[in-house]
């Protein structure tokens, strides 16, 4: 039997748009089509802010075509509680639809909700970087997951979670800035070699006035950081923000090279004890930390 979804539900079986509950078998899934006043929303969601634009195209989507894929829900006292499917809801409440077709887990844990609610929206890829950071970081706290299980548990890999887990670490008016897509996540990680808050907060001022290509941020963050303040900044060679581009890629960590006339460094940053062991074996170092 066809399997058929929100408007289509309706006519495959009689009085599923009623205020009761509905039952279908689909595979090892229960679809049960329940009341939108019965459903709460998920205390786990990542996302800060939904787009009414947005809602609204989805909304359009549902009303022409139903609805494509359940949302995913959890039985909660006498009523449920949000899994997956957030945005689903908030069109189906802008269409003032009384009931939506969902999959019903009665038994999820509030570990085992989280790491569905979290996990379906990072992989969603349209949480801003914040978000996405903030999510990582529930993640690892709330359910006790290193920075690899997380990696593994939403498909990345583990440098991307570093990365991303970083930006916690900058000022709360630029992660602001992110949020609001003034800033993106590549500003956002040059940001991060920048030595205290207040230049930072004031670089990242210049980034939206000058509109400055990350490219051109991480020409002025990593010069010669010897040279005096007031003084023109002397920009590193090309050959050097190359093999210094090639250097972050293999270590999936920040690097910064400066040159001498003799010599020079290289700065390898690292976050925790965890990256540290990561980085150590890389270079066939048993780490102690």
């Amino acid at each position: 039997m066809k399997r058929v979804l929100g408007r289509g539900l309706e006519a495959l079986i009689p009085g599923a748009g009623d205020d009761k509950d509905v039952t279908i078998t689909a595979g090892i899934n229960v679809i049960r089509e329940i009341p939108v006043s019965r459903i709460k929303p998920s205390p786990f969601q990542p996302r800060l802010s939904f787009e009414r634009s947005r809602l609204e195209e989805l909304a359009q989507s549902i009303s022409a075509r139903g609805v494509i894929q359940p949302i995913v829900v959890r039985g909660v006292g006498d009523g449920f509680e949000l899994i997956v499917g957030e945005r689903r809801l908030r069109a189906l409440e802008i269409l003032g639809r009384a009931t939506v077709p969902a999959i019903v887990y009665d038994a999820a844990s509030n570990e085992e909700a989280m790491e569905l609610t979290l996990i379906e929206n990072i992989q969603r890829e349209d949480l801003n970087p914040i978000e996405e950071a903030r999510a990582y970081h529930r993640l690892m706290t709330a359910c006790s997951l290193t920075q690899n299980d997380v990696a593994e548990k939403v498909g990345r890999d583990r440098s991307s979670i570093a990365n991303s887990l970083r930006l916690l670490t900058l000022p709360e008016e630029i992660q602001n800035m992110l949020a609001d897509g003034k800033l993106s996540a590549g500003h956002a990680r040059a940001l991060l070699a920048v030595g205290d808050d207040g230049g930072k907060i004031e670089l990242a001022g210049r980034i939206i006035r000058e509109e400055m290509s990350v490219r051109d941020l991480e020409k002025l963050v990593y010069a010669d950081k010897s040279q005096k303040r007031g003084k023109r900044i002397r920009l590193r060679s090309t050959q050097v923000l190359a093999l210094e581009e090639q250097l972050k890629r293999r270590l999936g960590t920040r690097v910064f090279m400066t040159q001498r006339k003799k010599g020079g460094r290289i700065i390898i940053e690292y976050y925790s004890n965890d990256e540290l062991d990561r980085l150590l074996e890389i270079f066939g170092i048993r780490g102690n930390t």
